[in-house]
């Protein structure tokens, strides 16, 4: 990805250099600049090549009056080109604004944000697409407006405040995973969301919704095996949009279905393709070696590559070695993807599919369910005694209540629950705001239709900072992913497919075992979803040397020392280390509850104390 920054009105002189600087980690191909003293207006890009168009583009691209940097790539070409060739994105950016205004980026398809500077209208804007594959951060104060594809970035410049924005810290401190939409860690700083604009006209700053995913309309007028013919074609269109790439092209191979499929279509492109697994001869139960096999049995023309990810234990990543995230949160996940990114950028590629989405694609609700008949489910939900009272009260009765009943319902929840780590001090909950955090848990806990689901998850902070997370690590390997099942043609197909092509008692993500029938061998098509990432959690806890480590970062902390008892903390992860060696059992769930909540805690101290180093002490004036 490149990164873009933009400065219009600073009250103070700005550290443009540094701050272009260190977006440096988006993009090494080329960095340039435009300033307009008499506006007040500067921009910048580190840019980063990502199809062959883009060679062409300047850094800051001037035409037709406007003046552009961004980042992404554009998709669905052909309705904007008008059969011409060669022409890069940045040109149809500017194009299809010059025809349609701030409403061009309804009629924009791919992974895209940008700043634009009209100057015959006076008007600064700012967009990004509607799934959400890019963003932007942005500080507006009434009078200075600063934009950056990096929230950390901002704090370089004197007008930005260093202050945490309690309600986010609140979420991750607490664990409630509920953070509202456009807050980062700190309170001045905010994300554009998805498909929405910031309009600067005249010294006044608007946001508008200007693109969204096409509401839910479930067709089922043809048979079965035209919806799957549909998406066979939609899905290779998104693979061949993103095929259109400067740098070599690699994919990752799991034994599950998303990843599989996409590779299969990327096979529909490419005669030889170069695969990359996790794989782990330590947890064998949870090894994919072998669906993975039964897949390259079939796809000869797939060159393998093995990552042993015995000891990629959570909480192992070096990042002191690491670009710092913009967002305090980590998982399981980040040094398995760290070995696989090493040995990607190591044999030269640049560009990594995978099969994220998938689970988004197969997304069903319980009114869907309903929708269709499934008496059956309904039923079952009704005699359990630990659904009843929650299905009947969470998913029928409360999201058609006002909403102080639904936040009173939550606030009693979370008192039963206690869903807050036992080690967050008793003074620093009856600080922040529960009532809010409550709402927020109700918002994004009660029953929801599919497109609303998703929209509320692409504007989640929480998933927004996971996602920003995992960009950076990318970039600072020279690399990209791109998931073909998260093109905005694609999911929009998924939300118009009918509840009854998603259903089945036996299988989950029925409609991709069925369209995968010629596809893909039953070793994998029929395997049963399997989360292979907790014992690598669960050793790092248990065993690792690392927690122990950023136990006494956390204990340093000012700002923690606020919110936690480091005593309480302490004893719960020795505990659970001592617990560990006596009583772990492999394949079998370990304290999940509590080892998310010390990953979480854990992480949060070590980017604290990491931001401390690399940003807040080193302020430019």
């Amino acid at each position: 990805m490149s990164g873009i920054l933009g400065i219009w009105n600073s009250q103070q002189p700005s550290p443009w250099e540094a701050m272009l600087s260190d977006l440096l980690v988006l993009g090494r191909d080329g960095q340039g600049s435009w300033h307009d003293p008499s506006i007040g207006l500067s921009l910048g890009r580190s840019q980063l090549f990502n199809t062959p168009e883009s060679c062409l583009e300047a850094p800051v691209v001037e035409q037709d009056g406007c003046v552009l940097v961004w980042d992404g790539r554009l998709d669905d070409r052909e309705t904007l080109l008008a059969g011409r060739t060669q022409v890069p994105d940045a040109q149809l950016i500017i194009e299809s604004y010059r025809r349609w205004g701030v409403d061009s980026l309804r009629h924009l398809v791919g992974e895209f944000v940008f700043i634009l500077w009209d100057a015959s209208q006076d008007l600064l804007f700012v967009g990004c697409d509607p799934v959400g594959n890019r963003t932007i951060a942005y500080v507006w104060d009434g009078n200075t407006l600063l934009l950056c594809s990096r929230v950390l970035t901002l704090l370089l410049h004197p007008q930005v405040s260093h202050e945490f924005d309690e309600c986010y810290m609140a979420h991750t401190i607490c664990d409630a995973w509920a953070h509202p939409a456009e807050i980062t860690p700190f309170q001045a700083i905010k994300r554009l969301r998805p498909g929405y604009g910031l309009i600067l006209q005249s010294g006044r700053l608007q946001q508008r919704q200007l693109a969204k995913l096409a509401p839910t309309s479930y067709d089922l007028r043809d048979s079965p095996e035209t919806y799957f013919e549909k998406f066979w074609y939609l899905l290779n269109q998104s693979v061949r949009d993103r095929l259109r790439n400067y740098r070599p092209v690699c994919t990752t191979l799991s034994g599950g279905l998303d990843s599989t499929t996409v590779t299969v279509a990327l096979l529909n492109h490419l005669s030889n393709l170069e695969a990359f697994s996790v794989t782990t001869e330590r947890y064998a139960a949870i090894d994919e070696s072998e669906p993975i096999q039964a897949f390259l049995d079939r796809y000869s023309q797939v060159k393998w590559h093995s990552i042993n990810c015995d000891d990629a234990w959570v909480l192992s990543e070096p990042w002191e070695q690491l670009p710092l995230p913009d967002d305090p949160f980590t998982s399981c996940v980040v040094p398995m993807h760290l070995r696989m990114m090493q040995q990607a950028q190591k044999l030269g590629f640049g560009l990594i599919f995978d099969g994220e989405w998938g689970d988004e694609f197969c997304y069903i609700f319980w009114r869907d369910r309903i929708q269709v008949g499934d008496w059956q489910f309904l039923w079952q939900q009704l005699r359990s005694p630990g659904n009843r009272r929650s299905f009947v009260l969470q998913d029928l009765i409360l999201p058609n209540c006002p909403k102080p009943w639904q936040t009173q319902w939550m606030m009693s929840r979370l008192k039963l629950r206690n869903l807050a780590p036992q080690w967050v001090q008793s003074t620093y909950l009856a600080q922040i705001q529960q009532t809010q955090v409550a709402e927020q848990l109700a918002m994004k806990s009660f029953g929801l239709d599919r497109v609303k689901a998703l929209n509320q998850e692409i504007e989640d902070a929480s998933f927004v900072g996971t996602m920003q997370v995992h960009r950076l690590l990318r970039s600072a390997h020279q690399l990209e992913y791109t998931s073909p099942l998260r093109d905005q043609r694609v999911v929009e197909f998924a939300n118009r497919l009918h509840p009854s092509l998603q259903l089945d008692s036996n299988y989950q993500k029925v409609f991709l075992r069925h369209a995968n029938r010629t596809t893909l061998p039953d070793a994998v098509r029929l395997r049963p979803k399997i989360n292979y990432f907790d014992p690598l959690k669960y050793a790092g806890l248990g065993r690792g040397s690392q927690a122990l480590e950023l136990l006494e970062q956390a204990k340093q902390n000012s700002y923690l020392q606020e919110a936690i008892d480091f005593k309480q903390l302490e004893n719960s992860l020795l505990s659970y280390r001592q617990s560990y060696e006596q009583d772990y059992r492999p394949d079998e769930p370990f304290h999940d509850g509590i080892a998310n909540q010390l990953i979480s805690t854990l992480g949060l101290a070590n980017w604290l104390t990491q931001l401390d180093k690399k940003y807040l002490a080193r302020r430019v004036i």
